[in-house]
C-alpha cells in the first residue's frame, strides 16, 4: 500500500542526486535523523531487501539461540535440532512479550511472561493453565496455528541474511553479481575465521548511512596510520553493491592494516600468489553489509540500525592460508588493535557529522561527492533514493 504521507524526498532532491557525480547533491540532512525518513527505510529497505543480521557461527550448535534487533524489528535466530538455521519474530503469540532477551542455549523458547513455550522449530508446544483448573472450565489453545511467525532466512559465506517481507528474489539469485565479482579475485574457501583483525561489536552515535559510507570511501585523510590508496577502481554492481578495488604486483607488497609484526606478516592467499597479483576489494552489499577483501584477510561488517541516530557494527574476520592458526596469533592481535584505533577515531568523527545534520537541514546545505574517490557513495545514495521513491511514487522530474 502506498504511504499517504508526503514523500520523504522531493522531486527536486531526486533530480539533483541523479546528476553526474561531480555535480550531484547528496541526500538531505533529514535523511540522517528524521523519524519519517527512517520509517521509510525500515519499510522499503530493511523489510523489502536481504539484510545482514548476524553470523551463522553465532548459533553454531543445535539449541543455540540469538536475539537480533535491526531497524526496530525484533528477531531471534535459532539452530534447530536438525542443524537447520531458522529465524522468527521474537514476539510471543499470547500477549506480545519479547521471548528471548539474550543469547542462550536451550531445547525450547519459553516466554518469561506466562511461560508459553515453543520448540526450536517455532511450533507452540505448551500453554500453561489454559485447560481445566480446579474444576473450572478452561479452553483448548489451537497450537497448530499459534507458532512463532517465521522470517525468511538464508546464509552466504557465514553471513545470515533475512528478508522480512518475504518478497525478494532467492538470496543466491540476488547475490549472484556479488558472488561473481568476489570470485574473480578471491577463493573464499581459503579463508578461516579467528580472533583478531576487524572483529568485534561497536556502538556509534550516528545514522547507519554515516557509518557505512565512512567504512568504504578512500578520500579522507583522517587516519594517519593508514596508507591512502590512489590507484583504485570503482565497483558498480547496480542495485546490489558498490565499492572500490585496487590491484598491484605482489613483489614488494606490504600489508597496511596491522597485518605484520616486524618482518613477519600474515600469509597471502595462494590464489593471489599463483597470479603474482594482490588485490583489495571493498564492497557495500546493499543495504547494510560491508565486505572488505584483502590479500591475507577478509572482513565482514554488518551495519545494524538501532534508530535514526544510533548504529551497532558487528564485524568478523577470516584469515587466509593458515593465518587463523596459533603461530600468527600475535599478528592478529596487533591487527585487532590497529582496527580498534581506526574505529575509535572514525566513531568520533561520525558522531560529530551526525550532530550537525539538523543544522545542515535547517540551512539547506547539500553535500557533494569527489568524482574520483566517492563515486561508490553516490551510487549507494542513489540506491537509497530509488528504493524509497519507488514506494512514494516520486518521478524525480522537477
Amino acid at each position: 500500500m502506498r504511504p499517504t504521507t508526503a514523500p520523504v524526498l522531493s522531486a527536486e532532491e531526486v533530480q539533483a542526486l541523479r546528476a553526474r557525480t561531480d555535480s550531484a547533491l547528496g541526500l538531505p540532512g533529514r535523511a540522517y535523523f528524521s523519524s519519517e525518513f527512517y520509517a521509510a527505510e525500515r519499510r522499503d529497505l530493511f523489510a523489502a531487501s536481504w539484510v545482514g543480521i548476524g553470523f551463522a557461527s553465532d548459533v553454531e550448535n543445535a539449541g543455540d539461540i540469538q536475539p537480533i534487533t535491526i531497524a526496530g524489528w525484533e528477531l531471534v535466530l535459532v539452530r534447530a535440532h536438525n542443524s537447520s538455521l531458522k529465524c522468527f519474530y521474537n514476539v510471543c503469540r499470547h500477549r506480545g512479550m519479547k521471548i528471548i532477551a539474550s543469547k542462550c542455549s536451550a531445547n525450547e523458547l519459553r516466554c518469561p511472561y506466562h511461560s508459553w513455550t515453543y520448540g526450536l522449530d517455532g511450533c507452540l508446544v505448551e500453554t500453561p493453565a489454559t485447560a481445566e483448573i480446579r474444576g473450572k472450565a478452561g479452553f483448548e489453545v489451537e497450537k497448530a496455528s499459534l507458532g512463532l511467525v517465521p522470517v525468511r532466512c538464508e546464509e552466504w559465506f557465514g553471513i545470515v541474511f533475512v528478508n522480512i517481507d518475504g518478497q525478494a528474489l532467492p538470496l543466491r539469485e540476488h547475490l549472484n553479481p556479488t558472488v561473481s565479482r568476489v570470485g574473480r579475485s578471491f577463493d573464499l574457501s581459503e579463508f578461516r575465521p579467528a580472533r583478531g583483525g576487524r572483529s568485534g561489536k561497536f556502538d556509534c552515535a550516528a545514522n547507519w548511512k554515516v557509518v557505512l559510507e565512512g567504512g568504504v570511501e578512500d578520500y579522507h585523510a583522517l587516519h594517519r596510520i593508514a596508507r591512502q590508496r590512489v590507484d583504485h577502481s570503482i565497483e558498480d554492481g547496480g542495485f546490489v553493491y558498490s565499492g572500490i578495488s585496487s590491484r598491484s604486483r605482489i613483489e614488494g607488497w606490504r600489508p597496511s592494516s596491522g597485518g605484520e609484526v616486524g618482518e613477519t606478516q600474515l600469509p597471502v592467499s595462494s590464489w593471489m600468489k599463483k597470479w603474482s597479483i594482490v588485490e583489495t576489494l571493498l564492497l557495500m552489499i546493499y543495504p547494510n553489509t560491508l565486505l572488505i577483501c584483502s590479500p591475507n584477510w577478509i572482513s565482514i561488517s554488518l551495519i545494524i540500525p538501532m534508530g535514526p541516530e544510533n548504529t551497532v557494527c558487528i564485524a568478523k574476520t577470516y584469515f587466509a592460508e593458515g593465518g587463523h592458526t596459533e603461530p600468527y596469533a600475535a599478528i592478529r592481535e596487533e591487527s585487532g588493535k590497529y582496527w580498534k584505533s581506526i574505529f575509535d577515531e572514525s566513531g568520533r568523527i561520525w558522531a560529530e557529522i551526525q550532530a550537525l545534520q539538523r543544522q545542515r537541514e535547517e540551512l539547506g546545505l547539500a553535500t557533494r561527492f569527489s568524482l574520483y574517490f566517492e563515486r561508490c557513495l553516490h551510487l549507494f545514495q542513489l540506491y537509497i533514493a530509488e528504493r524509497l521513491i519507488a514506494s512514494d511514487g516520486v518521478s524525480g522530474s522537477a
